[in-house]
């Protein structure tokens, strides 16, 4: 990378730092050079068999994506790559193995807020930043999408700092935001309805999609509960801690169901449709949607306040 100075009428020369310096410069003007990030402290020590030859660790710098409800972990090189890969892989992995010992180091150590560990994914990222990545280290960033993301960055003379995304910038995704904000917002002058990504989910099946509506509004009485869309289902997360899968049917199949609802609550004894505890007496829990443990099928509108009534008697 050069630097030119128009002003100066040279080019800035480069300047040899610490990895120390480096990570105390980030977390000095973080807010400006990771606004998308929460910061929570460098040099996060981890205790115990955390590097491949088992021996502990420390990582650079750890933050929070609340945008993925990911940790990051962030590794630093003062020139270029070497081995950085393979120290940040042992971190998140040792990290992903003790979530909840990492959760609350995060918490009591350090003057963080965070949301509930529910709510927290167990996957974590990686952020690489160095002076220098091998094309390779590029591509195989790229295929990853989100899990690795290689940032470069350049330290001048007179005081020029330079950092550069090499993937998953975060610029882009707000720039994608906006976009689709803007194509809302025009449909809206336009007259046409507005698509959004709980109307995507379930397409055409309508019966599917007035069920949820009636659901979503009962749980919204008691705050609004956080939506989170995926491929096969929709989490709802509600302030007080309860959480629930849901997913669309057609009205078919063997429990001719319009609404699966999974949840934690066992109604198992106190509805009269059909409800399915997922877990088998020694067994594991069975399918993969959703990670609640029992299945209530709504197979009409009727069964559906006999279910919110039953919720209500259960939780307050």
């Amino acid at each position: 990378m050069k630097l030119l100075s128009a002003k100066a009428k040279k080019l800035l020369q480069p300047l040899r730092k610490t990895e120390a310096e480096l990570s105390r410069f980030l977390a000095e003007h973080w807010v400006m050079l990771f606004p998308s990030y929460t910061f929570i402290t460098r040099e996060f020590k981890l205790d115990g068999q955390v590097r491949s030859r088992g021996t502990a660790g420390r990582v650079d710098i750890l933050a929070y994506n609340p945008s993925t409800k990911r940790f990051v972990v962030i590794e630093l090189k003062k020139d270029r790559d070497k081995n950085i890969n393979d120290q940040a892989s042992d971190y998140r992995e040792f990290i992903e193995d003790n979530f909840a010992t990492i959760y609350l180091l995060a918490l009591e150590q350090h003057e963080v807020v965070l949301p509930k560990s529910t709510l927290i994914s167990k996957d974590v990222e990686v952020i690489l930043i160095a002076q220098a990545f091998s094309q390779p280290d590029i591509e195989r960033a790229r295929k990853k999408k989100e899990v690795i993301t290689l940032i470069r960055y350049g330290w001048y003379e007179e005081g020029y700092f330079l950092l550069d995304f090499l993937n998953n910038d975060p610029d882009d995704g707000i720039e994608k935001e906006n976009s689709e904000k803007i194509h809302k917002i025009k449909n809206v002058i336009d007259g046409k309805p507005v698509t959004t990504e709980v109307d995507l989910y379930f397409g055409v099946l309508h019966e599917s999609s007035r069920l949820y509506n009636i659901f979503y509004n009962f749980l919204a009485r008691y705050g609004l509960p956080e939506v989170l869309v995926q491929s096969s289902k929709i989490k709802l997360s509600t302030p007080n801690g309860l959480t629930f899968s849901i997913i669309a049917n057609t009205g078919k199949g063997g429990y001719k169901a319009f609404l699966q609802i999974n949840t934690d609550l066992d109604f198992t004894n106190s509805i009269n449709f059909t409800t399915v505890d997922r877990i088998r007496p020694g067994q594991k829990k069975k399918g993969s949607v959703g990670n609640e443990r029992y299945e209530v099928f709504i197979q009409n509108e009727n069964q559906l306040p006999a279910f919110i009534a039953a919720i209500e008697n259960k939780v307050g």
